[in-house]
Order: structure tokens, then sequence, then C-alpha cells
């Protein structure tokens, strides 16, 4: 059954305290699609999401990625594993470059004296238009709209070969005409295999 999957998530529960977020909850999700998760405010979307991303750690269940157990408990380890999330609150440095922001994990602790900013300019370019934008690659992120950010973010989950995608109400700050882009590159992802789970 596990191998359908690529996400199990088996009776989740998570307290803050003597708050109960989540109660035995059980969600499973599958490559090549976009699935909604959908609930009111309190309702737990965002715990639940929080734990399949490593930010929280669960109380007690079961997280299966791809039919393996999980036990991370980071960020880092479950971007490992091929997930990351985009929160409406971008996790970029906004003084630095598109290719800065894009490539920085893969630039850190790299041990290297010397960075070839022609290459990542150039890899930087062909990853965004991969998705049907052009965004120089040299441009500061603070300058960029809030839509183009956006893009920014899904291109550096992209670099990290990420194949669980997590978009948390990714077009609340969305015109239409954006709106109608965005869903574009999560419809030519979900043809390329990726699980799409949207907020």
């Amino acid at each position: 059954m596990s191998g359908k999957y690529s996400v199990e998530m088996n009776g989740i529960n998570k307290s803050f305290g003597g708050v109960h977020a989540l109660k035995n909850v059980s969600v499973r999700f599958c490559p090549g699609e976009i699935h909604s998760l959908v609930g009111e405010n309190g309702a737990g979307k965002s715990t639940l999401i929080k734990i399949l991303s490593g930010m929280y750690v669960k109380d007690s269940g079961e997280l299966r990625i791809h039919g393996e157990t999980v036990h991370a408990k980071s960020v880092f380890e479950m971007k490992q594993k091929g997930v990351d999330v985009i929160y409406q609150e971008f996790a970029l440095a906004p003084d630095c470059t598109v290719a800065e922001n894009i490539y920085m994990s893969h630039l850190a602790g790299a041990n290297r004296h010397f960075i070839n900013w022609k290459q990542l300019n150039r890899r930087t370019k062909e990853l965004i238009e991969s998705i049907g934008f052009d965004i120089d690659p040299r441009e500061t992120v603070g300058d960029l709209s809030v839509a183009y950010q956006q893009i920014v973010e899904i291109a550096k989950a992209l670099s990290a070969d990420v194949d669980i995608l997590v978009l948390d109400e990714p077009t609340a700050v969305l015109s239409p005409y954006e709106t109608e882009k965005l869903f574009k590159i999560l419809k030519d992802l979900r043809e390329k295999g990726m699980t799409i789970i949207y907020i």
C-alpha cells in the first residue's frame, strides 16, 4: 500500500502545553497530484505541515516518505528527504541576489575559495526559465515584486531536488494574472510527478 503514496501521516498527535493541536490525524498524498488541505483557522493545518517539514516534532504517530518511516527532527533533514514548504513569509535574504538566494544552501560550507558567478547566474537563469519566468539572476531579491519573490522560493526548492512541495496560501498576495501563472507552474510540476500540497 505504501508504494503508491509519497507522504503518509498516520495517527499524528501534537500538543502545546494543555492544547491539543492535532488529535490522531491521518492523511496520505500521492505523487503527480495537486492536493488541497482545507480548514478554518485553528484547524491544525499549519501544525500538520510543520511536522511534515521537520519544524515540529510529533508527539506520536507515524510519518512515511515514499514508504520509508521518517523520524526527522529538523527542516534540514526533511529537505534531504525531498520535502520543502513555502510559507507566506518567505525565507529569502532581501539584500542578496536571486542566484545567491536560490543556491545559498549549496554554497554554504562548500569549502571553496572561488565561486564561478557566471556559471551560477547561468544555472539560475535556466532554472527560472524552466518554470516559465524571466528574472535576472543578478537582481536583488528585495527589489522584486512579491509574486517574483515567490517564484524565487519555488526555484530554490527545485534547485534542491525537492519532490514534495507545500505552499501555504500562495495566492493570498497575488493578482489574478499572477495567480494564473502560478497555477500553470504547479500543473507543470504535477506533470513531472511532483507531489504538491496546497493549503
